[in-house]
């Protein structure tokens, strides 16, 4: 693990809204498996802040649905694969419209800037996954930027944390990366073509492969799916115990990780059939 000082992020927000974020993300990723139970003192330790802005963390997450309440004993992580359904179906309808936009709106500079993201995922080794997920992001994002639409920048900045992490990326075949770095230059293509039509049909395409890729990585892994709507899901498959936390003695507003390192997550208490 690294130098506990590389954890440490200047407080651009508030400790409550960093702790949200970052709790909500891990469980959309499956840092924190369906009935995993965590507690305020651990959250607390684990990210350096005090138990408050973490009880409203919680309480946030409640509310979206992630995790739901235990008798005295903190918060217990739902299965999220519902709440991902749902973004999913909204990702694809809003981030289509903003292809569409950025054909019709975007200037020649961001229509460069689009072009020259997509060649430069064709240019970067499958196996940098790193690379390949900040690409990513910067893609998606450059697009929503020139669709000149203040508002839909701001919804689809709500669900940044769908966009395809490192940990998702390892988890595709080659084929599906070489399909996935294909639609970005068909996206870009038509963009640059002014084509509204073909690009919004472009990205929708393209998310929705990146959809089925995530079932079939599930599947690979031999976890046992019950997809919820139009069979668009995931549910995660690690599964580790975690060593026990420090006491709560650090109170700072100073951080909060990026992720959550396994090592430090609270352990998985079994559950008994519901």
């Amino acid at each position: 693990m690294s130098a506990p000082g590389s954890w440490r992020l200047e407080m651009t927000q508030t400790a409550s809204e960093l702790a949200y974020k970052r709790l909500r993300q891990a469980i959309i990723d499956g840092e924190f498996q369906p009935g995993e139970r965590l507690t305020e003192l651990s959250i607390a330790a684990l990210f350096g802040i005090s138990r408050t802005p973490v009880r409203e963390a919680f309480f946030r997450l409640a509310r979206d649905g992630l995790v739901r309440n235990t008798r005295g004993w903190g918060i217990e992580v739902v299965d999220p694969r519902q709440e991902l359904t749902d973004i999913y179906h909204i990702r694809e309808a809003l981030e289509g419209r903003a292809a569409r936009l950025a054909a019709d709106r975007g200037t020649a500079e961001e229509i460069a800037r689009i072009v020259a993201l997509a060649q430069a995922s064709s240019d970067t080794d499958p196996t940098d996954v790193e690379t390949r997920a900040r690409l990513n992001e910067e893609f998606h994002l450059a697009i929503t930027g020139a669709s000149h639409a203040d508002r839909l920048e701001r919804l689809v900045s709500e669900y940044r944390e769908l966009f395809a992490s490192p940990r998702r990326l390892r988890r595709f075949t080659p084929e599906e990366t070489r399909l996935a770095v294909a639609d970005h230059h068909h996206i870009a293509r038509a963009i640059h073509n002014r084509d509204a039509d073909g690009a919004e049909a472009a990205m929708r395409t393209h998310l929705r492969r990146a959809y089925a890729a995530l079932l079939d990585a599930e599947l690979r892994d031999n976890v046992v799916l019950t997809a919820p709507r139009d069979n668009v899901g995931v549910a995660s498959t690690r599964d580790k115990v975690a060593e026990p936390l420090a006491p709560d003695s650090a109170h700072t507003r100073d951080a909060v990780p990026t992720t959550v390192p396994h090592k430090l997550r609270p352990s998985r208490r079994k559950r008994g059939p519901e």
